[in-house]
Protein backbone atom coordinates (compact mmCIF):
# COMPACT_ATOMS: atom_id res chain seq x y z
CA UNK A 1 0.00 0.00 0.00
CA UNK A 2 2.95 2.33 0.58
CA UNK A 3 3.86 4.55 3.49
CA UNK A 4 1.12 7.16 3.67
CA UNK A 5 3.22 9.21 6.11
CA UNK A 6 5.79 9.81 3.39
CA UNK A 7 5.94 13.30 1.92
CA UNK A 8 6.90 12.91 -1.75
CA UNK A 9 9.19 15.35 -3.50
CA UNK A 10 8.11 17.22 -6.61
CA UNK A 11 10.26 14.90 -8.68
CA UNK A 12 8.56 11.83 -7.13
CA UNK A 13 5.16 13.33 -7.76
CA UNK A 14 6.04 13.84 -11.43
CA UNK A 15 7.42 10.31 -11.74
CA UNK A 16 4.28 8.87 -10.10
CA UNK A 17 2.13 10.85 -12.55
CA UNK A 18 4.08 9.39 -15.51
CA UNK A 19 3.65 5.87 -14.10
CA UNK A 20 -0.08 6.47 -13.74
CA UNK A 21 -0.28 7.42 -17.43
CA UNK A 22 1.54 4.22 -18.38
CA UNK A 23 -0.75 2.17 -16.14
CA UNK A 24 -3.84 3.72 -17.78
CA UNK A 25 -2.48 2.80 -21.20
CA UNK A 26 -1.79 -0.79 -20.10
CA UNK A 27 -5.31 -1.00 -18.65
CA UNK A 28 -6.80 0.23 -21.92
CA UNK A 29 -4.92 -2.58 -23.70
CA UNK A 30 -6.40 -5.00 -21.11
CA UNK A 31 -2.93 -5.65 -19.69
CA UNK A 32 -4.35 -5.62 -16.17
CA UNK A 33 -1.40 -7.25 -14.37
CA UNK A 34 1.01 -4.75 -15.96
CA UNK A 35 -1.32 -1.93 -14.99
CA UNK A 36 -1.30 -3.17 -11.39
CA UNK A 37 2.52 -3.20 -11.32
CA UNK A 38 2.71 0.34 -12.68
CA UNK A 39 0.07 1.62 -10.21
CA UNK A 40 2.00 -0.06 -7.39
CA UNK A 41 5.21 1.83 -8.37
CA UNK A 42 3.25 5.08 -8.54
CA UNK A 43 1.81 4.42 -5.05
CA UNK A 44 5.29 3.78 -3.66
CA UNK A 45 6.40 7.20 -4.92
CA UNK A 46 3.21 9.05 -3.90
CA UNK A 47 1.26 6.89 -1.41
CA UNK A 48 -1.08 9.73 -0.41
CA UNK A 49 -2.81 9.88 -3.79
CA UNK A 50 -6.26 8.32 -3.34
CA UNK A 51 -6.88 7.97 -7.08
CA UNK A 52 -3.85 5.67 -7.53
CA UNK A 53 -5.32 3.25 -5.00
CA UNK A 54 -8.78 3.40 -6.58
CA UNK A 55 -7.45 2.81 -10.11
CA UNK A 56 -5.35 -0.14 -8.99
CA UNK A 57 -8.49 -1.49 -7.34
CA UNK A 58 -10.23 -1.19 -10.73
CA UNK A 59 -7.49 -3.33 -12.30
CA UNK A 60 -7.86 -5.94 -9.56
CA UNK A 61 -11.60 -5.95 -10.32
CA UNK A 62 -10.87 -6.88 -13.94
CA UNK A 63 -8.80 -9.84 -12.73
CA UNK A 64 -11.80 -11.04 -10.62
CA UNK A 65 -10.02 -10.20 -7.37
CA UNK A 66 -12.79 -8.37 -5.51
CA UNK A 67 -11.17 -8.57 -2.05
CA UNK A 68 -7.98 -6.91 -3.31
CA UNK A 69 -10.13 -4.26 -5.00
CA UNK A 70 -12.00 -3.60 -1.73
CA UNK A 71 -8.73 -3.18 0.19
CA UNK A 72 -7.45 -0.61 -2.32
CA UNK A 73 -10.77 1.27 -2.34
CA UNK A 74 -10.90 1.29 1.47
CA UNK A 75 -7.46 2.93 1.46
CA UNK A 76 -8.54 5.42 -1.18
CA UNK A 77 -11.59 6.43 0.91
CA UNK A 78 -9.36 6.72 3.98
CA UNK A 79 -7.30 9.26 2.06
CA UNK A 80 -10.28 10.93 0.39
CA UNK A 81 -13.78 10.23 1.71
CA UNK A 82 -15.33 11.87 -1.40
CA UNK A 83 -13.67 9.59 -3.96
CA UNK A 84 -16.51 8.63 -6.31
CA UNK A 85 -14.22 6.18 -8.17
CA UNK A 86 -13.43 4.30 -4.94
CA UNK A 87 -17.15 3.97 -4.10
CA UNK A 88 -17.90 2.83 -7.64
CA UNK A 89 -15.28 0.08 -7.85
CA UNK A 90 -15.83 -1.09 -4.29
CA UNK A 91 -19.56 -1.30 -4.99
CA UNK A 92 -18.89 -3.50 -8.01
CA UNK A 93 -16.53 -5.70 -5.98
CA UNK A 94 -19.25 -6.23 -3.35
CA UNK A 95 -21.59 -7.22 -6.21
CA UNK A 96 -19.18 -9.97 -7.24
CA UNK A 97 -19.07 -11.22 -3.61
CA UNK A 98 -22.88 -11.20 -3.33
CA UNK A 99 -22.92 -8.38 -0.77
CA UNK A 100 -26.00 -6.79 -2.34
CA UNK A 101 -26.76 -4.18 0.30
CA UNK A 102 -23.14 -2.99 0.56
CA UNK A 103 -22.93 -2.88 -3.21
CA UNK A 104 -26.10 -0.78 -3.51
CA UNK A 105 -24.95 1.64 -0.79
CA UNK A 106 -21.54 2.20 -2.44
CA UNK A 107 -22.91 2.61 -5.96
CA UNK A 108 -25.63 4.97 -4.71
CA UNK A 109 -22.97 7.10 -3.03
CA UNK A 110 -20.80 7.06 -6.17
CA UNK A 111 -23.69 8.38 -8.29
CA UNK A 112 -24.41 11.01 -5.66
CA UNK A 113 -20.83 12.31 -5.68
CA UNK A 114 -20.24 12.08 -9.44
CA UNK A 115 -22.97 10.59 -11.58
CA UNK A 116 -21.70 7.87 -13.87
CA UNK A 117 -23.84 5.90 -16.32
CA UNK A 118 -21.94 2.69 -15.69
CA UNK A 119 -22.27 3.10 -11.93
CA UNK A 120 -25.98 3.86 -12.34
CA UNK A 121 -26.43 0.72 -14.46
CA UNK A 122 -24.66 -1.37 -11.82
CA UNK A 123 -26.86 0.21 -9.16
CA UNK A 124 -30.07 -0.72 -10.98
CA UNK A 125 -28.76 -4.25 -11.32
CA UNK A 126 -28.23 -4.81 -7.59
CA UNK A 127 -31.16 -2.77 -6.21
CA UNK A 128 -33.89 -5.50 -6.35
CA UNK A 129 -31.83 -8.03 -4.40
CA UNK A 130 -30.60 -5.32 -2.04
CA UNK A 131 -34.18 -4.29 -1.23
CA UNK A 132 -35.23 -7.88 -0.58
CA UNK A 133 -32.31 -8.38 1.78
CA UNK A 134 -32.99 -5.06 3.48
CA UNK A 135 -36.65 -5.95 4.07
CA UNK A 136 -35.66 -9.39 5.36
CA UNK A 137 -33.06 -7.84 7.68
CA UNK A 138 -35.57 -5.30 9.02
CA UNK A 139 -38.09 -8.11 9.60
CA UNK A 140 -35.53 -10.20 11.48
CA UNK A 141 -34.46 -7.22 13.58
CA UNK A 142 -38.11 -6.56 14.45
CA UNK A 143 -38.58 -10.19 15.49
CA UNK A 144 -35.44 -10.08 17.62
CA UNK A 145 -36.68 -6.89 19.26
CA UNK A 146 -40.08 -8.50 19.97
CA UNK A 147 -38.44 -11.60 21.45
CA UNK A 148 -36.19 -9.43 23.59
CA UNK A 149 -39.22 -7.43 24.75
CA UNK A 150 -41.21 -10.58 25.64
CA UNK A 151 -38.20 -12.01 27.44
CA UNK A 152 -37.81 -8.80 29.43
CA UNK A 153 -41.53 -8.81 30.33
CA UNK A 154 -41.40 -12.47 31.38
CA UNK A 155 -38.31 -11.78 33.48
CA UNK A 156 -40.01 -8.77 35.10
CA UNK A 157 -43.13 -10.83 35.94
CA UNK A 158 -40.97 -13.62 37.38
CA UNK A 159 -39.04 -11.14 39.56
CA UNK A 160 -42.30 -9.52 40.72
CA UNK A 161 -43.74 -12.93 41.62
CA UNK A 162 -40.57 -13.85 43.49
CA UNK A 163 -40.62 -10.56 45.43
CA UNK A 164 -44.30 -11.08 46.30
CA UNK A 165 -43.57 -14.60 47.59
CA UNK A 166 -40.68 -13.28 49.68
CA UNK A 167 -42.89 -10.56 51.15
CA UNK A 168 -45.59 -13.10 51.98
CA UNK A 169 -43.05 -15.34 53.67
CA UNK A 170 -41.77 -12.42 55.76
CA UNK A 171 -45.27 -11.38 56.91
CA UNK A 172 -46.64 -13.16 60.03
CA UNK A 173 -49.66 -15.38 59.36
CA UNK A 174 -53.03 -13.78 60.08
CA UNK A 175 -54.64 -15.06 63.28
CA UNK A 176 -57.53 -17.43 62.72
CA UNK A 177 -60.90 -15.95 63.51
CA UNK A 178 -62.74 -17.95 66.17
CA UNK A 179 -65.81 -19.76 64.93
CA UNK A 180 -69.14 -18.41 66.09
CA UNK A 181 -70.56 -20.31 69.03
CA UNK A 182 -74.29 -20.12 69.72
CA UNK A 183 -73.63 -20.80 73.34
CA UNK A 184 -72.40 -17.23 73.64
CA UNK A 185 -74.92 -15.66 71.23
CA UNK A 186 -77.23 -13.33 73.24
CA UNK A 187 -79.83 -13.36 70.45
CA UNK A 188 -80.01 -17.15 70.57
CA UNK A 189 -80.39 -17.17 74.33
CA UNK A 190 -83.15 -14.56 74.09
CA UNK A 191 -85.01 -16.88 71.70
CA UNK A 192 -84.63 -19.72 74.20
CA UNK A 193 -86.93 -17.89 76.59
CA UNK A 194 -89.81 -19.07 74.36
CA UNK A 195 -91.04 -22.48 75.59
CA UNK A 196 -92.33 -23.45 72.15
CA UNK A 197 -88.97 -22.61 70.66
CA UNK A 198 -87.29 -24.82 73.27
CA UNK A 199 -89.63 -27.72 72.46
CA UNK A 200 -88.84 -27.46 68.77
CA UNK A 201 -85.15 -27.66 69.54
CA UNK A 202 -85.69 -30.69 71.76
CA UNK A 203 -87.59 -32.49 69.00
CA UNK A 204 -84.90 -31.69 66.44
CA UNK A 205 -82.21 -32.89 68.85
CA UNK A 206 -84.07 -36.21 69.16
CA UNK A 207 -84.14 -36.69 65.37
CA UNK A 208 -83.04 -34.52 62.50
CA UNK A 209 -86.06 -35.85 60.58
CA UNK A 210 -88.21 -33.60 62.76
CA UNK A 211 -86.87 -30.62 60.84
CA UNK A 212 -89.38 -31.39 58.11
CA UNK A 213 -92.21 -31.23 60.67
CA UNK A 214 -91.37 -27.66 61.65
CA UNK A 215 -90.38 -26.20 58.31
CA UNK A 216 -93.67 -24.32 57.93
CA UNK A 217 -93.74 -23.14 61.56
CA UNK A 218 -93.23 -19.35 61.85
CA UNK A 219 -90.68 -19.77 64.64
CA UNK A 220 -88.64 -22.25 62.62
CA UNK A 221 -87.13 -19.33 60.69
CA UNK A 222 -85.05 -18.45 63.76
CA UNK A 223 -83.82 -22.04 64.07
CA UNK A 224 -83.05 -22.07 60.35
CA UNK A 225 -81.06 -18.86 60.78
CA UNK A 226 -78.89 -20.43 63.46
CA UNK A 227 -78.77 -23.69 61.51
CA UNK A 228 -77.40 -21.91 58.48
CA UNK A 229 -74.67 -20.44 60.65
CA UNK A 230 -73.31 -23.61 62.16
CA UNK A 231 -75.47 -26.40 60.65
CA UNK A 232 -78.69 -27.97 61.96
CA UNK A 233 -76.86 -31.00 63.26
CA UNK A 234 -74.63 -28.76 65.40
CA UNK A 235 -77.63 -26.88 66.74
CA UNK A 236 -79.23 -30.21 67.64
CA UNK A 237 -76.06 -31.54 69.27
CA UNK A 238 -75.96 -28.55 71.57
CA UNK A 239 -79.35 -29.55 72.96
CA UNK A 240 -79.14 -33.32 72.88
CA UNK A 241 -79.48 -33.34 76.64
CA UNK A 242 -82.69 -31.28 76.76
CA UNK A 243 -84.95 -34.34 76.42
CA UNK A 244 -82.92 -36.66 78.65
CA UNK A 245 -84.16 -36.86 82.22
CA UNK A 246 -81.61 -36.22 84.83
CA UNK A 247 -80.52 -39.30 86.71
CA UNK A 248 -81.09 -39.18 90.44
CA UNK A 249 -77.88 -39.10 92.37
CA UNK A 250 -76.93 -42.47 93.77
CA UNK A 251 -76.97 -42.60 97.60
CA UNK A 252 -73.61 -42.89 99.14
CA UNK A 253 -73.06 -46.32 100.77
CA UNK A 254 -73.45 -46.31 104.57
CA UNK A 255 -70.43 -47.25 106.54
CA UNK A 256 -70.80 -50.51 108.47
CA UNK A 257 -70.50 -50.12 112.24
CA UNK A 258 -67.27 -51.26 113.71
CA UNK A 259 -67.84 -54.39 115.85
CA UNK A 260 -67.42 -53.77 119.53
CA UNK A 261 -64.53 -55.78 120.94
CA UNK A 262 -65.55 -58.40 123.47
CA UNK A 263 -64.33 -58.07 126.99
CA UNK A 264 -61.72 -60.67 127.88
CA UNK A 265 -63.45 -61.36 131.12
CA UNK A 266 -66.69 -62.33 129.36
CA UNK A 267 -65.06 -65.54 128.16
CA UNK A 268 -64.17 -66.63 131.64
CA UNK A 269 -66.72 -68.85 133.29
Amino acid sequence: MGDTNKTPTEEEIDQASDLRSQASAAYAEQKFEEAIELYTKAIELNPGNALFHAKRGQAFLKLKKPNACIRDCDKALELNCDSAAAYKFRGRAHRLLGNWEKSANDLRQACKLDFDEEADEWLREVTPNAKKLEQHRIKQERKRAERASKKAQHSARAHAKERKQQQQQQQPPEPKQPQSDLRFDPEFFAALQDKEFQQMLIDISMSSDNIEKYKNHPKFAKIAEFGNKIGFENVAKMFEGFNKPREAPKPEPKAEPTPKPQDFDDNLD
